[in-house]
């Protein structure tokens, strides 16, 4: 089987000829995973995990969204190079920067980081009193449905994500300025994400038009143990909009399959998620929910995409400790299909290249 085929017999709950499998490892990992196997390249190191790079293709590659304040002077662009750097972004100083949306984010001492520091929408009293794009400042690319056929004639799984609103919605207003909305000023959430999700689901749609594999959104909704927001309230805000896309995108291509991800504890609105459309869920994080379980629970319903430890297996276990988890997914996940295997989330620089080698050895090497 080629990558494509291996992904959507898996997501049909067949079997495969085997587990394919995801990575999303940090520079500081693919470069010691290149010395360890000592090619030149991290397509190399892909190769010979035959794992696929979660992160290779990027939603502003795919459909790009003109911001009218867009910054294009050199001088004024930083190439970022912590986590999720390598785009140009508006400089403020030589630790502090904002995105095109004007979110604020500071690079940590250590340079290895960066988190939210500021939004422009922190002390607003109406979302109109900062620029929100529309469907009228949606790039759009005549080519694309041409470039992912390429790609699927090529044997490549094909996914087209973008963030989830509640995660731009929190970024612009600030994460307890939000769900404090959530509570006493719902006209200002609903406001908000009347703008957001109207974006994001022309864009899920112009992806799905474009003939992709899977669709679907990222950005954390939930913690270790439970949702960010409480259940009923996610239910009585996000989850029509939600249900609305899902909807409209199946009415395009009803094969299409579609991907959510968020870290934490999603247990309390699995079967809502299932319901709305979501047929595959990332990750199933181990320290917040039970692969297994899960896979007993929904397994004929969803596929499990990624479940390695990240917390406790990967960074603090050994090499057979990692080879032991990876099989048990294998074996109690994955036998009727319905399993893409990965670390739960990005391999960080901490993280002994040994142990990461012998994580996806073993699923490379388990014959079904």
């Amino acid at each position: 089987m080629n990558e494509r085929e291996r992904f959507l017999t898996t997501m049909k709950h067949q079997l495969p000829d085997r587990i394919p499998t995801v990575i999303d490892a940090r520079s500081e990992v693919q470069e010691a995973l290149k010395k360890y196997y000592s090619v030149e390249s991290y397509q190399e190191v892909l190769d010979i995990l035959g794992a696929v790079d979660i992160d290779r293709f990027p939603t502003d590659g795919w459909i790009r969204i003109n911001f009218p304040d867009h910054y294009d002077k050199q001088d004024a662009l930083i190439e970022a190079a912590w986590l999720g750097g390598g785009r140009k972004y508006k400089k403020i100083d030589e630790k502090t920067f904002k995105n095109d949306w004007g979110i604020v984010f500071k690079i940590s001492d250590d340079g290895k980081y960066a988190g939210w520091a500021s939004g422009p929408l922190v002390n607003a009293k109406d979302p109109d009193e900062v620029f929100i794009p529309t469907v009228e400042n949606i790039i759009d690319d005549p080519d694309l449905p041409r470039n992912v056929q390429k790609l699927k004639n090529e044997g490549i799984f094909v996914k087209g994500l973008i963030a989830q609103p509640f995660k731009i919605a929190w970024m612009l207003r600030g994460m307890e300025n939000l769900l404090c909305d959530y509570l006493i000023n719902r006209t200002f959430v609903e406001k908000l994400y009347n703008k957001l999700y109207m974006l994001q689901g022309e864009i899920l749609r112009r992806m799905t038009k474009a003939g992709m594999d899977m669709v679907g959104f990222e950005g954390d909704i939930a913690i270790q143990h439970s949702l960010i927001m409480r259940p009923d309230i996610w239910r009585a805000v996000d989850k029509p909009r939600l249900s609305k896309i899902i909807t409209s995108c199946k009415e395009i291509n009803p094969d299409i399959h579609i991907f959510i991800h968020s870290d934490g504890n999603l247990s309390e609105i699995m079967p809502d998620l299932i319901e709305i459309g979501f047929d595959v869920i990332d990750p199933i994080q181990p320290e917040c929910m039970d692969p297994f379980l899960i896979k007993k629970l929904y397994g004929d319903k969803i596929t499990l995409h990624r479940c390695g430890s990240l917390q406790k297996t990967l960074p603090f276990g050994t090499p057979e400790d990692c080879k032991k988890e990876a099989i048990y997914y294998i074996e109690h996940c994955g036998q009727d299909g319905g399993l893409v295997l990965g670390v739960s989330n990005t391999i960080s620089y901490d993280v002994p290249v040994e142990n990461v080698v012998a994580w996806y050895e073993a699923v490379r090497d388990y014959m079904l």
